[in-house]
């Protein structure tokens, strides 16, 4: 079987709103649907402060990026004057060796006191002197100059250096922080999407009981179709088990049954009513049936549906050789061109919940293996099981 994204799966504990108490009344699913409009709005408030803040980091790493470039250019700019000022430095020894040989020595005399003996006067001979002085410490300053010039140019290339390595740094947090803020984002869209869905679908079961004449604080179970059970069917007509249920403590509040092909017919594990029919992004198509099994009601959920079967509505009796869908999980998947995000193979997520609890299966969801006599997982030996 294709392995599920466990992580992604982990997300299906807020798609379905757990509750302080199960739905009995139609008050209790008024006060259900008032806590998922609170949470839809506060889900809201959330996605548009996380595009906010994404917005203002984008700005951020923008001008940090614009920064970064100007330095860089500032770099290439202090090595050009680097390279250059060398370049001077060797010129210069040479001129200034040649020019002192050459005032030194030449034909065979010295040029530098035959000029200063041959002033005319003091004061010819002083301004001879600093002539000769100037014309030989001039290049030696200019090179004292140009080293000194060098080492501002190093520390300069090493400041911003430094600056741009700080600058980057900073830049590939903000990056790290937009991505995240990114993740968050889709989570709240798409939790936004699922929670819209509950509400739609939580006023679509509001209306049906309604119709039926059930009043605020009447127990809907007599107001509204029931059937009494006597047993458990599996919910295919033969399988194996590819994933356990983990509850709570690893976010998967089913068992996963495969070894079927896409297409495959699901049944009602149970005689019951169809309490819900939803779509969710992660699940898909799912539909939650509600049972009074020998006199203990159950809710059981079916997801990642390829699609329901026709003429299923909420209200609908159903009896355990009933078929409610088919079974999906590949091409639904969204890496396979569906809308899944948490199935990326063939196969049928099934749960078991205690109570009326279609709108809170996560908090009463129990061990389907307390109900049913399933394999070992097939990775480790199980066989088939069969209905």
């Amino acid at each position: 079987m294709k392995r599920r994204f466990y992580l992604i799966v982990i997300f299906v504990i807020g798609l379905l709103i757990p509750m302080h108490a199960k739905a009995k009344t139609l008050q209790d699913m008024y006060d259900q649907l008032a806590d998922l409009q609170v949470k839809y709005n506060n889900n809201l408030n959330n996605k548009n402060l996380t595009e906010e803040q994404i917005k203002n980091l984008n700005n951020e790493i923008y001008n940090i990026s614009e920064t970064i470039e100007a330095t860089r250019e500032e770099i290439k700019q202090a090595e050009i004057d680097i390279e250059n000022s060398k370049v001077k430095i060797k010129d210069k020894k040479v001129e200034t060796d040649g020019l002192l040989q050459f005032l030194q020595v030449s034909n065979g005399g010295n040029i530098y006191l035959e000029y200063l003996f041959d002033a005319e006067n003091y004061t010819d001979f002083i301004y001879r002197y600093e002539v000769v002085k100037q014309l030989t410490n001039y290049n030696s300053d200019l090179i004292d100059e140009l080293e000194d010039l060098i080492i501002e140019l190093n520390e300069k290339e090493e400041e911003l250096s430094a600056n741009n390595v700080k600058l980057e740094n900073n830049r590939q947090e903000l990056t790290k922080k937009v991505n995240a803020l990114s993740y968050s984002l889709e989570s709240f869209k798409t939790e936004g999407v699922d929670i819209e869905e509950d509400i739609k679908d939580l006023k679509k079961v509001i209306k049906v009981y309604e119709d039926m004449g059930c009043s605020r604080n009447q127990d809907i179970s007599t107001c509204s179709a029931s059937i009494n059970a006597y047993g458990w069917k599996y919910p295919l007509a033969k399988g194996c088990v590819t994933c356990e249920y983990s509850g709570f403590s690893g976010g998967h509040h089913a068992i996963d049954l495969d070894c079927v092909n896409e297409g495959t017919n699901i049944y009602a594990a149970a005689d019951g009513v169809i309490s819900r029919i939803a779509f969710y992004s992660c699940g898909g198509n799912s539909v939650y049936i509600s049972h009074n099994v020998n006199g203990k009601s159950y809710t059981t959920v079916y997801m990642h549906l390829l699609s329901v079967a026709k003429d299923m509505y909420v209200g609908r009796v159903v009896t355990d050789d009933t078929v409610i869908g088919y079974v999906g999980g590949y091409s639904t998947a969204i890496q396979n061109g569906g809308y899944d995000y948490c199935t990326t193979g063939t196969h049928l997520h099934f749960g078991i919940a205690e109570g009326n609890s279609a709108w809170n299966f996560n908090s009463y969801s129990i061990n389907p293996r307390e109900i049913f006599s399933f394999p070992a997982l097939v990775y480790s030996g199980g066989g088939y099981f069969y209905r």
